[in-house]
């Protein structure tokens, strides 16, 4: 039951709607394939909604505002860090590397089981809202030894009009309560670049 706090950002849970199954969790992103220069100086955790921002996408970072459009969930890299092959399940930020391989979760109708900060009622879960989600002090905040994610969903946040995720309803676990201080609920990306015509990082 989640009657403790224990932030672990976006873990995937189902597909939204039906599609056809291609077989794959994670899409590749190479820094080399899409013309980035240089490494991210913003650690990036298993578990953060993460943006390609700047121009022609010359970055890869968490999600850190409301209006950036998040591109997919990070699940990981692998990188070749002075002749050595490492895989990782966060990236360190500021690290000097080649063949840098980020494995994403891309597709727009994914949802992801995230835990909310504060209590949610069961008439909340019936009504359809938006919500904010945030880390608990910087975008790069994440278990450098478990390599999880620390984002959460702001409880307090819940709103109709535009908002990071859409909650969907509470996640269905044996143990999971409508008196937890701490639910779990599942979600979907509501400002996915892929949602828009536009190509731009950002909603703004």
């Amino acid at each position: 039951m989640s009657t403790t706090k224990a932030f672990r950002g976006f873990i995937p849970a189902r597909k939204k709607g039906g599609a056809y199954n291609n077989e794959a969790v994670t899409d590749t992103i190479a820094l080399t394939s899409t013309g980035m220069a240089g490494s991210p100086t913003n650690s990036i955790f298993t578990g953060d909604p993460v943006v390609l921002p700047g121009a022609n996408f010359a970055t890869i970072s968490p999600y850190i505002a409301a209006t950036l459009k998040p591109s997919g969930v990070f699940m990981g890299c692998q990188y070749v860090e002075n002749g050595e092959q490492k895989f990782s399940r966060y990236w360190p930020g500021g690290t000097s590397a080649t063949d840098v391989k980020f494995f994403v979760i891309t597709d727009p109708d994914q949802t992801y089981y995230i835990q909310a900060s504060t209590s949610l009622s069961v008439e909340e879960l019936l009504i359809v809202k938006n919500y904010n989600v945030t880390v608990s002090s910087t975008a790069s905040s994440g278990s450098t030894t478990t390599g999880q994610s620390s984002y959460y969903l702001d409880g307090a946040s819940g709103v109709e009009s535009a908002a990071a995720v859409r909650v969907v309803g509470k996640a269905q676990f044996p143990d999971e309560k409508d008196t937890d201080a701490y639910p779990i609920v599942e979600v979907w990306l509501n400002h996915h670049r892929d949602r828009f015509v536009t190509a731009t990082a950002s909603t703004a």
